[in-house]
């Protein structure tokens, strides 16, 4: 297999892709071919007992996943809060997660690599590769899967950081377009029309974007010429 060509491929799938969702099945399905894999997925660290997996190449991931959340030890918790890479030849032998690992093996799992997923800045999670056989993975696999993950991220966080951009400016624009119906409903300046928005959504304990929506679409449908 020409791992070099596999993950230019990627890389090239990733910047073309730009949505942060599928842009990580894409990075899971990559992965498993990259090493020869049975399974691989992404996890996410909501909070100490609860994590998510937004993608994976079997339902078999996310249950290994929840294990880990469930007995708070496993190489893809490790490697999101300890070292950036772990690796593991046996998981039923693995004296380092003497739960998980035994627990996992039951599913079939028995080799596993997690490579964190981070920028300097921000941390997204871990990329996770599983096998059915012991000793799976060699210290070969687990540097094209190191240098996945670091494509990977580097895409992710760019295509992230962009759909935020985008989702604020958006927010904006919606925001600026409630103010000016309240601006002429009320014959009421820019400042006087964000203040009202502002006070309902205290008083309703919504988001201002929500609020601005709720009035644009609401004038939106007054205006519609009824039959």
């Amino acid at each position: 297999m020409d791992v070099a060509r596999m993950l230019a491929d990627m890389a090239l799938e990733l910047e073309q892709d730009g949505n942060p969702t599928t842009m990580l099945d894409r990075v899971s399905h990559y992965a498993r071919l990259a090493v020869g894999a049975e399974d691989a997925g992404i996890m996410r660290v909501r909070s100490r007992k609860l994590v998510e997996t937004p993608s994976a190449t079997s339902s078999r991931v996310d249950q290994a996943h929840q294990l880990q959340a469930t007995f708070d030890q496993g190489p893809c918790l490790d490697a999101i809060k300890g070292r950036a890479t772990y690796r593991s030849d046996d998981v039923r032998s693995d004296l380092r997660w003497p739960q998980w690992g035994p627990a996992s093996a039951e599913l079939g799992i028995r080799s596993t690599v997690g490579v964190r997923l981070a920028t300097r800045e921000r941390g997204f999670g871990s990329l996770n590769v599983y096998a059915d056989r012991p000793s799976a993975f060699t210290p070969a696999d687990e540097q094209i899967i190191e240098l996945l993950a670091a494509h990977a991220t580097a895409a992710y966080s760019a295509a992230d950081r962009a759909e935020g951009l985008s989702s604020a400016l958006d927010s904006r624009t919606t925001i600026g377009q409630a103010q000016g119906i309240l601006m002429q409903k009320f014959d009421i300046g820019s400042d006087a029309a964000f203040d009202f928005l502002k006070r309902i959504s205290q008083h309703e304990n919504k988001r201002l974007h929500a609020v601005a929506e709720a009035i644009v679409v609401q004038t939106d449908s007054n205006a519609r010429p009824t039959d």
